[in-house]
């Protein structure tokens, strides 16, 4: 009995001294990641990590500057790659108390490999991201030419004597596909979409075609706006950007708002949902907006 008490009580002080030590990790490296001091950041975490291998902390922290690199390198630049893969080895090992990063990363690399593949023509590198994916995921992104014509649901009769009703009848058919499942190259709900598909077939409700592709919608014409000037309706665009270019890894709708707070209906891994506050919007996508875009069907001005 004695010594079982014993045992119990060095397993509660261990475990106390662990979460104290775990707790001065994360002070530590969040000052400095919230200070912008990434390369001090990434520096410590990797002492640390070694130091304290069984604290998932720095390898956190690993990853989390590694990915803050690779959305803020262009995808020409010889880094890019590198520092996606860190993102994605160091996220690994991480516990499921860390589920909302680990998706983050996925959703990450899947918009990498996705834009190999849609926007420039395939390279090494789509080959080799694509075997990271499978390897560390155990899934495989399916790729296929969509062949077949869509079939478009008829255009429902509604007013269009004011751009506000233009704007309701776009996100309440959107609404419509709440639920949704993703399906890479998907662009009609029998069968699911992938982001640019769920605009697409959402836009061809009030007769506007899209192309098929993120990068491609964020350069159409249109006016290019802040968060804090969007409307509902309105493209809204996710990925990173140069002095001189921007590279669209993701596209969503804005659905409404609130004072500040902003909705947006867009098709992820997990299908088409709406999002605002404690979500994935809110924890990862709203840090990686390009721009809002009122296209000129939508234009108040016109």
């Amino acid at each position: 009995m004695r010594t079982t008490f014993l045992t119990i009580t060095l397993l509660l002080l261990a475990t106390t001294l662990s979460a104290q030590k775990d707790s001065k990790i994360e002070k530590q490296l969040s000052k400095l990641f919230e200070k912008g001091k990434y390369e001090k950041c990434h520096s410590k975490a990797r002492k640390l990590n070694g130091k304290y291998p069984k604290s998932n902390i720095p390898e956190y922290y690993i990853s989390k500057v590694a990915l803050y690199r690779y959305s803020t390198t262009s995808i020409d630049d010889k880094s890019h790659y590198r520092y996606l893969t860190q993102a994605v080895n160091y996220s690994k090992g991480l516990p499921d108390d860390y589920s909302d990063w680990k998706n983050s990363i996925q959703d990450s690399i899947k918009g990498y490999i996705y834009y190999l593949h849609d926007c420039i023509s395939k390279t090494r590198k789509f080959s080799i991201a694509n075997k990271l994916y499978a390897k560390t995921y155990n899934d495989t992104l399916v790729f296929s030419e969509v062949e077949e014509l869509v079939e478009r649901v008829p255009i429902y009769k509604f007013s269009q004597s004011t751009i506000d009703s233009l704007r309701k009848e776009l996100v309440k058919f959107a609404e419509l596909q709440d639920g949704i499942r993703y399906k890479y190259a998907g662009e009609k709900p029998e069968t699911g979409f992938d982001c640019s598909g769920f605009t697409m077939y959402v836009y061809s409700h009030i007769g506007v075609e899209l192309p098929h592709n993120a990068q491609k919608q964020s350069n159409l014409e249109g006016i290019n706006k802040s968060l804090d000037e969007a409307a509902p309706g309105d493209l809204i665009f996710f990925g990173s950007q140069s002095e001189n270019s921007h590279y669209t890894v993701h596209a969503g709708i804005v659905h409404s708002i609130y004072e500040e707070d902003i909705e947006v209906i867009h098709c992820v891994s997990g299908g088409v949902s709406i999002e605002g506050r404690n979500s994935s919007w809110e924890r990862y996508w709203k840090d990686k907006v390009l721009f809002v875009k009122t296209l000129p069907q939508l234009n108040t001005r016109r």
